[in-house]
């Protein structure tokens, strides 16, 4: 589902991996330009200097880039700061990917968003009442569930979360991780990928593998 051959960009030197159908993996880093570096080409963002990465058996930059466009319909990311744009509220935010490639509607999405705030804690009626803010007034936290509940709107088969867990009090942080964890499971052949700190936080992810980008 996803495989790096000798990936070389700036200070990522022959990374290779393969991560299978269903698979879990957390890539733990010490420095967060190497994972910005890395989120770039996950997010097709960033090409290779020398190596190749394949989504799906494809290799993600043998293509032009509506073909990649297509790939990445398949793929959910979350990015750190939650990736939300600024002049667009909280709910809208979350609803414009899922409305604009499957047309779901604001009534079809009510249901499962609700189900996803409730799996975070039964207080997250607060949260569904900030759903009419722009970004700028949501916390980190805040940010990054409405990030999440757009991702898994679009029911992807790879998931890619970065930094997801960092920076968060535990126990905000392992809700993350059960609600994550959860999602994983429930579609068959799902994949699974975690950029981390290397920090305890990260060290209480389970995942079937795990790669160490350390100096």
């Amino acid at each position: 589902m996803i495989r790096f051959e000798r990936v070389t960009k700036g200070p990522i030197r022959n990374l290779s991996f393969d991560l299978g159908r269903g698979g879990t993996a957390k890539i733990l880093f010490d420095s967060e330009d190497r994972k910005n570096i890395l989120f770039g080409l996950l997010a097709g963002r960033q090409r290779p200097e020398a190596g190749k990465i394949f989504f799906f058996g494809e290799d993600l930059f043998a293509h032009a880039e509506n073909e990649r466009l297509a790939l990445f319909r398949r793929i959910g990311v979350v990015p750190a700061d939650g990736g939300l744009i600024s002049n667009l509220k909280a709910w809208e935010n979350l609803l414009l990917p899922a409305w604009y490639h499957h047309g779901l509607t604001a009534e079809q999405a009510e249901q499962p968003v609700a189900e996803i705030f409730e799996q975070l804690e039964a207080g997250e009626a607060g949260l569904k009442r900030r759903m009419g803010e722009l970004p700028g007034q949501l916390s980190l936290y805040e940010r990054r569930v409405v990030a999440l509940a757009r991702a898994m709107l679009m029911e992807p088969d790879i998931l890619i979360y970065d930094f997801t867990f960092a920076g968060l009090e535990r126990d905000a942080a392992q809700r993350l991780m059960n609600l994550t964890g959860e999602f994983h499971g429930r579609k068959a052949g799902r994949v699974s990928l975690y950029l981390c700190p290397d920090d305890a936080v990260s060290a209480r992810l389970a995942a079937d593998s795990t790669i160490t980008l350390t100096q």
